[in-house]
């Protein structure tokens, strides 16, 4: 139920700005902090611990096939199984016949891919090979057996060489600003993420509007830190409203679910005037406590501003109602006061 209760509350996002205006600059760090890490990783992968460096050379060659152009489509070499045919024994036997012995087949196989781009008649093979002069080598032999394959295989009139290109290193698609773009966004949204889940999951008490949403009880006023127990300002407004609600009232208690100076500072906001008894206490702890605040009047509780003590406060009203304890109301203490000209729009009057 309490938690039903928190997330009925609503979001009130002039009091979410203000709390974490101080904060703002969490998510530009996070931002900044998650662009250097990406860019960083990115690198990192890409020059150190990427494999070697590689190079390609690229042949094409033309297939003249044995056969009128309209049954070409009828053809078993086409463009889903040349990369297969050049690792079987027709082609690659040739191939390693020209290469010196320290060249195995494995490698040859693994560095050679064979393609049909667009014109069946047009064959692309593309060699890859960790040093230039590997990937010539196995691209010449390559050509040399396409070639014998032209001259022995009846399918082909001929097969031609149309040009090799020299191995050339391969370079790395540079990526390093889409790294960068990618972790500051979203280390900027996690930090966002962070400040919000701050924002639902602190229970502290800041302005009038919490307590009565929050607990269902008449917020009597704020107490701006260092303001004096006068009529005016802060301490004023609350004196009125304590003036006007606990009028013919006898003995009333001031409690805190923090501490006996919280209780003690709203106490005194209203201690220089002329009114009836009043009883500054902390938190009460026995079941004499409980008697004596029975027997007053009524009960004002003085909840610390930011305090983070929203469960507190609950525990010692459920607490209070159990024990048929009369809760007249609260009033905050130790405020913020630039929070609260922020918040409401105005400066506190200073004079009456």
């Amino acid at each position: 139920m309490e938690n039903q209760r928190y997330m009925q509350e609503g979001l009130d996002w002039k009091r979410l700005l203000l709390l974490t205006r101080k904060k703002i600059w969490m998510p530009a760090a996070a931002a900044a902090a998650g662009a250097l890490l990406g860019g960083g990783i990115y690198l990192l992968l890409h020059l150190v611990l990427l494999p070697e460096r590689e190079y390609q050379s690229v042949g094409k060659f033309y297939l003249d096939f044995n056969c009128d152009p309209e049954d070409y489509n009828q053809l078993s070499y086409n463009g889903y199984t040349w990369n297969d045919l050049m690792d079987t024994d027709p082609i690659l036997d040739y191939t390693m016949e020209l290469l010196p012995p320290e060249v195995d087949r494995q490698t040859v196989a693994a560095a050679t891919r064979a393609e049909i781009l667009s014109d069946i008649r047009l064959l692309t093979v593309t060699v890859t090979a960790p040093a230039p002069e590997l990937a010539e080598l196995i691209m010449e032999a390559t050509g040399a057996s396409l070639v014998h394959l032209g001259e022995t295989d009846g399918l082909f009139r001929s097969i031609r060489i149309y040009g090799i290109t020299e191995a050339a290193q391969i370079l790395w698609d540079n990526r390093t600003w889409s790294a960068v773009v990618t972790g500051a966004v979203l280390a900027l949204f996690v930090s966002v993420m962070a400040l919000a889940f701050y924002y639902v999951l602190d229970d502290s008490v800041y302005v009038e509007r919490d307590v009565e949403r929050r607990y269902g009880i008449t917020a009597m006023g704020v107490l701006a830190a260092g303001d004096p127990a006068t009529e005016t300002g802060s301490a004023g407004i609350f004196y009125a409203n304590y003036s006007y609600l606990c009028r013919g009232l006898g003995e009333v208690a001031f409690l805190s679910a923090d501490s006996r100076e919280d209780a003690e500072r709203a106490e005194q906001a209203v201690g220089n005037q002329e009114q009836p008894q009043r009883l500054a206490a902390g938190m009460p702890q026995t079941g004499e406590d409980y008697r004596r605040l029975r027997e007053k009047d009524g009960v004002i509780l003085a909840i610390r501003y930011g305090g983070r003590n929203g469960r507190a406060v609950e525990r010692l009203l459920d607490q209070l109602r159990r024990q048929d304890c009369t809760v007249l109301g609260a009033v905050i203490v130790e405020a913020d006061r630039q929070f609260l000209k922020r918040y409401y729009g105005r400066k506190e009057r200073t004079e009456g």
